[in-house]
C-alpha cells in the first residue's frame, strides 16, 4: 500500500511511449477534464440557482448587517451569534459590498462553487485511485440530490474547502492544507473533524507533526472562537443550543439519521428501486480503496466521524446536513464504477508502485490548475491501465446512475422556490411596508421573514434568543412570546393552537390583518399588542388621494385624503387620512369626523383614538406617517346634496381641541362630500 505520491529525486519507471497511457497522464487532458466537469457543474448551479433555503436567509441578514456597519449580529444591537457559519457570512458581506445585496453575493459564489465543486473532485479522485473514478465521481457530484439542495447554504462552499483540502495535502503542499482545513472549521464547526481526520491520519500513518499545516488549521478557528467569545460572550452559535433542543423535543418528527433514511427510502419507493445499486456501487468501492492509497482513509474517517457526530447531537433534521457527505459518496462511487469496470473487462484494479502503469509526474501544474495542487517536486501517481471495453463499461455505469439520480433532482429544483420562499418574501415586504420600523416582530421562521421585513426578531424556536431553547426542549413554545412580549407575531391561522388559545395571548394580542397566498392553505394572521402598534391598512392609490398640507400646532400634519363620494343614502362613507408627525407628541388625542351640511348640523360622527386605538398619538414620532380609517353610516333619510367632513383633535378628558395653525381653527373642512339618490 503506498504513501500520498511520495516525491521522486528523479523520473523512474520504463520508458512510456505515447500510447493511451501517455496521453491520460498529459497535463492538456487534465485541463480538458478540468474544464469540462467545471462547465457541467456551472451548469447544474445555473439549473439549481432558484433554491433559497429559509436558513439562507438568515445568513444573509447578518452578512448585510455586517456590511453595513450594523454588527455581525441577526438583529442590530443584540451580540447573539446567530449564524452557524462565520466564513460565509464573511465572504457574503464582502460580497455584498461589490454586488449590493447578501442574495446576489450569494448566488455568485454558489455559482463558481457549482464549477469548482468537480473539478476539485476530479482531482482528488485521480489522486486516491486513477482518472476513471475521478471523472466518474467529479461527473456525478453535481447531480446528487442531497448537494443540490442545499444550494443557496454555505454547503457549497463547505464542500469545495473540504475537497480542496484533501487536494492539498495529497500534493504536499501542507501550509496551504492546513489554511484551507482551518478556513473549512471556520465555515462550520462541525469542519473541524475535516481537520481532525487529515491530522490523524498523517501522525499515525505518516508518523510525523507537519507544523506548517497544524498551526495554521487549528489556528483560524481558534482565533474566531476567541473573537466570538469577546464578541459574544460565547464562542458557540445559539442556532446550536436551538437545533439540539429541537431535536429533543422531536418537532420536526425526523433527526439526523431518522431524515437520512427517510429521504432514501421515499427515493426508492417513488422512483426506482434501481436506486440501491448506487450503495452497491460504493461498496464495491469501499472494498477496493482498501488495497489503494491509504488516503482513503481519511475520506471514510471523516464521513463515518461526520455522521455520528450528528447522529449523537441527536439534532433535528434539516436538508442541507447531509451535503457535506457528498464528497465521499461520490468519490467511494467513482472507485467503485471503476472497479466494476476493470473486473468485467478483466484488467487489474489498480497499478502496484514500480509497474509500467506508474507515472512520474514533474515539477508544474499537477491538479486544479495549480491552485490547490501544484508540486514543487517530482511526484508520481499511480494509474489503473484502462482497456477500450473498461471506458465503455465505465461509461454506461455511469449513465445508469445519472439516469437514477436525475428525476429526483430534477423534482427537488423543481419544487423550489419552496412555498416559504414564495409566500415569505411578500409577507415580509408587507410588514416592512405597513406597519413601524422599530416594532419588533415574533415569529417561527425567521429566515425570509427577517431579512425582507427588516425588524427586529423574536424567534419563538429560539435561533435568535438564547434562553429559549432550554423551553423548547420541554414542549413550551409560548415562552419567548411571553417573556419578550414582541409587538408583532406572526402566525399561521392554525400554527400553535395551544399559544394562541392561552388567556394571556388573547387578553395581550389581538389579530390585525390576515395575509393570503395561493401557496398556503391558510393565511398568516398578523397579531399585535393591543396599543402602540402601528399597522397601515387600506392604503390608497397615490393618484386618488386628495394632497393637503395642514398643521396642527406644529405637531401633525394632514397630507392627504380620501373618501368614496359619491354614496347613497344608507350606505357608508369610508375616508383614509395620511398624518404625519411632526413634533413629540405627549397628550393622548381622540380624532374626530363628523358629517356635517351646510349648517355645520352633525348628521353622522365617528370619534375614535388612531388606529381604531390601537395606535394612539403619544406613539407616534416625529416624522412618521400614519395612514388611519374611519367609516361613517350615512343616515337612509338624508337628502341628495353636497357635504363637508370636520375633522379634528381633541382631549378625551377635557375635550380640549388641538388648535389647527394653518387656518387659525380648531377643526379641518374638507368639502365635496356627494350623497346622490
Amino acid at each position: 500500500m503506498s504513501g500520498l505520491n511520495p516525491p521522486l529525486s528523479q523520473a523512474k519507471g520504463s520508458k512510456l511511449s505515447l500510447n493511451a497511457l501517455t496521453w491520460l497522464e498529459t497535463h492538456r487532458w487534465d485541463a480538458i477534464a478540468l474544464s469540462l466537469v467545471g462547465l457541467l457543474g456551472l451548469a447544474t448551479g445555473l439549473w439549481a440557482h432558484q433554491i433559497v433555503l429559509d436558513d439562507a436567509m438568515i445568513t444573509y441578514r447578518v452578512a448585510e448587517n455586517l456590511a453595513y456597519g450594523r454588527g455581525f449580529v441577526f438583529n442590530p444591537g443584540e451580540r447573539v451569534q446567530v449564524t452557524t457559519t462565520p466564513l460565509y457570512a464573511i465572504v457574503l458581506a464582502a460580497g455584498t459590498w461589490l454586488l449590493g445585496t447578501a442574495p446576489q453575493a450569494a448566488l455568485g459564489l454558489n455559482l463558481a462553487l457549482a464549477a469548482l465543486i468537480p473539478a476539485l473532485t476530479f482531482d482528488v479522485g485521480r489522486r486516491l485511485a486513477g482518472r476513471m473514478a475521478g471523472l466518474v465521481a467529479s461527473i456525478l457530484i453535481p447531480f446528487l440530490p442531497l448537494l443540490v439542495i442545499a444550494f443557496s447554504m454555505e454547503s457549497y462552499l463547505y464542500v469545495a474547502l473540504i475537497l480542496a483540502s484533501l487536494n492539498a495535502y495529497m500534493a504536499e503542499r501542507y501550509r496551504l492544507a492546513g489554511v484551507v482545513i482551518g478556513l473549512a472549521a471556520m465555515t462550520r464547526g462541525d469542519g473541524a473533524l475535516v481537520g481532525a481526520c487529515i491530522l490523524t491520519y498523517d501522525a499515525l500513518v505518516r508518523r510525523r507533526l507537519v507544523w506548517s499545516m497544524i498551526l495554521p488549521g487549528i489556528g483560524i478557528p481558534l482565533l474566531w472562537y476567541l473573537f466570538a467569545t469577546g464578541y459574544y460572550g460565547s464562542p458557540w452559535p445559539a442556532t446550536l443550543s436551538a437545533k439540539a433542543a429541537q431535536g429533543r423535543f422531536d418537532w420536526l418528527g425526523y433527526r439526523f439519521l431518522d431524515g437520512l433514511w427517510e429521504y432514501w427510502d421515499d427515493w426508492a419507493k417513488d422512483y426506482s428501486y434501481w436506486l440501491y445499486v448506487l450503495p452497491t456501487v460504493m461498496l464495491a468501492g469501499l472494498i477496493s480503496s482498501f488495497r489503494l492509497e491509504r488516503g482513503w482513509l481519511i475520506v471514510v474517517a471523516h464521513a463515518a466521524l461526520y455522521i455520528a457526530t450528528f447522529a449523537g447531537l441527536g439534532v433535528a433534521f434539516a436538508e442541507w446536513y447531509y451535503a457535506p457527505l457528498m464528497p465521499a459518496v461520490a468519490l467511494l462511487t467513482g472507485c467503485g464504477v471503476q472497479t466494476v469496470a476493470n473486473m468485467l473487462s478483466n484488467q487489474p484494479a489498480a497499478a502496484s508502485p514500480g509497474s509500467d502503469q506508474t507515472v512520474t509526474i514533474g515539477r508544474g501544474l499537477t491538479g486544479l490548475f495549480g491552485i490547490f495542487s501544484y508540486s514543487r517536486k517530482p511526484a508520481k501517481i499511480h494509474v489503473p491501465r484502462y482497456s477500450a471495453l473498461s471506458f465503455f463499461i465505465a461509461a454506461a455505469l455511469t449513465l445508469f446512475l445519472l439516469y437514477q439520480l436525475y428525476p429526483i433532482t430534477r423534482d427537488i429544483v423543481a419544487a423550489n422556490p419552496d412555498w416559504k420562499a414564495r409566500v415569505y418574501p411578500a409577507a415580509g415586504r408587507w410588514i416592512a411596508a405597513n406597519t413601524s420600523a422599530a416594532a419588533n416582530l415574533g415569529i417561527i421562521d425567521i429566515g425570509h421573514l427577517g431579512y425582507w421585513s427588516g425588524r427586529p426578531i423574536i424567534d419563538i424556536v429560539g435561533l435568535a434568543q438564547p434562553d429559549v431553547p432550554p423551553h423548547i426542549a420541554e414542549g413550551d413554545f409560548g415562552y419567548a412570546l411571553r417573556h419578550y412580549r414582541p409587538d408583532m407575531v406572526l402566525l399561521g391561522a392554525l400554527w400553535l393552537p395551544e399559544v394562541q388559545s392561552e388567556p394571556w395571548f388573547q387578553a395581550d394580542y389581538v389579530p390585525r390583518y390576515a395575509l393570503k397566498f395561493s401557496r398556503l392553505d391558510q393565511p398568516l394572521v398578523l397579531f399585535t399588542r393591543r396599543d402602540g402598534v402601528k399597522v397601515q391598512l387600506d392604503k390608497v392609490p397615490a393618484a386618488e388621494l386628495q394632497p393637503l398640507a395642514i398643521d396642527f400646532n406644529g405637531q401633525v400634519r394632514l397630507n392627504a385624503y380620501h373618501h368614496n363620494s359619491p354614496v347613497e343614502p344608507g350606505q357608508s362613507l369610508h375616508l383614509t387620512l395620511h398624518w404625519q408627525a411632526t413634533a413629540p407628541i405627549e397628550q393622548d388625542y381622540t380624532v374626530f369626523v363628523q358629517l356635517v351640511d351646510a349648517q355645520d348640523t352633525i348628521l353622522s360622527q365617528g370619534d375614535s383614538k388612531p388606529q381604531q386605538g390601537f395606535y394612539r398619538t403619544v406613539f407616534w414620532q416625529p416624522g412618521e406617517q400614519i395612514i388611519d380609517s374611519y367609516t361613517l353610516p350615512v343616515p337612509a333619510d338624508i337628502a341628495a346634496d353636497r357635504y363637508d367632513l370636520l375633522i379634528g383633535f381633541y382631549q378625551a378628558d377635557s375635550g380640549a381641541r388641538l388648535p389647527v395653525t394653518t387656518t387659525g381653527t380648531d377643526h379641518v373642512r374638507l368639502p365635496g362630500v356627494v350623497i346622490e339618490e
